[in-house]
């Protein structure tokens, strides 16, 4: 068939179906996209995503042997969907193809980062996507000798085989194998893994030397130095990525974590407020505990209590966000609203002694040392080993031995 997309099919070797999530958050874009697949001949599903959190749900159910993404969307963008992609050991090498109405530098490090496949510049023709989508899985079926080695290294080091992934990676730093700085970023996470951080940063300082924007020797360097206990050059590697590359969500934590790590509080609101500015869509109830402690330590209380109030939002049945969110709030002085946030709690789990005991705190900061007594009393009755609550009732109540059961 002349023209097809598939590669092969021209020439009497057809593949099997190509299976194809077209991520856009605009309807007609998507609809324009999906014809000319269809005509470039596109024979499996076309599956369609409104924006980069819906097609990660979908990637949850059902792999698709491409993804064709739009760079700028709400929710989740293309950028933050690669790098979950590139994280997910099932998508890791998933052939993707970003769409964009400009490839500034910025666009080329933070895509390169997150190893995209190919750009396809707006507006664009069919000719234009046939060749990118032709070029990106040719590569993806038919990698060079020297992909193929990459891949074998990458492989058995995810399988917990540093040393026989470094003995490749040694041929491929060498004759007939061109330089590259993956490969020496690599190896240098092959060294992380045997505990030879001192190798792993001259591995990460060559692929620098190869190319002074490779971003993943940069994020590599900065574990490398915060494990050796220096903060300060682990902060500045981290920096040096952010003038190469947009800040990401997870970037400005760590920037904000290693800051209040060496003191520098204002520094650490500073990025932690940047953090902000992004979609957080944390994922996991432990996940936005961890970020509200963030917020908490550097002293952005608000910030806390809006994360875990979402995450309570999605995560209506996990006891420990109602338990950290009222605690948010009786340091915030708002005493009703942590009461009400325990009550909630408590409808969900009569019987967690936590809330009880959280929830006889805030009667007494509010004068109510009956009620306290009664709320520590029946925590206690729950836990009688509860330590906080026994050493709190002996301190301001009658010994703790008098409410034991």
């Amino acid at each position: 068939m002349s023209g097809s997309l598939v590669p092969g099919a021209s020439d009497g070797h057809p593949l099997p179906p190509l299976s194809v999530l077209v991520v856009d958050d605009m309807p007609a874009i998507r609809e324009m996209l999906k014809r000319m697949l269809l005509k470039l001949g596109v024979q499996g599903e076309i599956q369609e995503a409104g924006d980069g959190l819906e097609a990660w749900e979908i990637l949850q159910k059902q792999p698709y042997d491409l993804v064709v993404c739009d760079i700028n969307m709400p929710r989740l963008n293309g950028l933050e969907l690669l790098r979950r992609l590139r994280a997910h050991p099932r998508y890791e090498t998933t052939p993707f193809l970003m769409i964009t109405g400009e490839v500034s530098e910025d666009i080329v490090a933070a895509s390169a980062e997150s190893e995209v496949d190919d750009y396809l510049l707006k507006p664009f023709r069919l000719e234009t996507l046939n060749h990118r989508l032709k070029t990106i899985l040719a590569r993806h079926r038919q990698p060079s000798p020297g992909e193929s080695l990459f891949r074998k290294a990458k492989k058995l080091l995810a399988q917990g085989n540093p040393e026989a992934a470094l003995k490749i990676l040694e041929r491929l730093s060498s004759p007939p194998y061109p330089l590259q700085a993956k490969v020496f970023n690599l190896m240098g996470k092959c060294f992380q893994a045997l505990g030879s951080l001192g190798e792993a940063a001259v591995c990460f300082d060559q692929a620098l030397e190869l190319n002074p924007k490779y971003l993943k020797a940069y994020l590599n360097l900065a574990k490398v130095m915060e494990s050796q206990g220096n903060l300060s050059a682990a902060r500045r590697y981290l920096e040096e990525v952010n003038q190469l590359s947009p800040p990401n969500r997870e970037r400005l934590f760590q920037l904000g974590r290693l800051c209040l790590r060496e003191g520098l509080v204002e520094q650490a609101r500073k990025y932690l407020t940047q953090a902000c500015c992004h979609d957080l869509q944390l994922n996991h109830p432990k996940e936005a505990q961890e970020v509200a402690r963030l917020f908490l330590e550097a002293g952005l209380e608000d910030l806390a209590a809006q994360v875990l109030t979402e995450a309570l939002a999605q995560s209506p049945r996990e006891i420990s966000l109602y338990l950290q969110l009222a605690q948010v709030f009786r340091l915030q002085k708002k005493i009703e609203e942590a009461q009400d946030i325990c009550l909630r709690g408590l409808a969900v789990d009569p019987h967690n002694h936590h809330l009880h005991f959280e929830l006889g705190l805030l009667w007494f900061d509010l004068g109510e040392k009956d009620k306290a007594r009664e709320a520590i009393s029946h925590a206690l009755k729950l836990w009688p080993h509860f330590p906080e609550a026994r050493d709190f009732f002996e301190k301001n109540f009658v010994p703790p031995e008098e409410v034991s059961p």
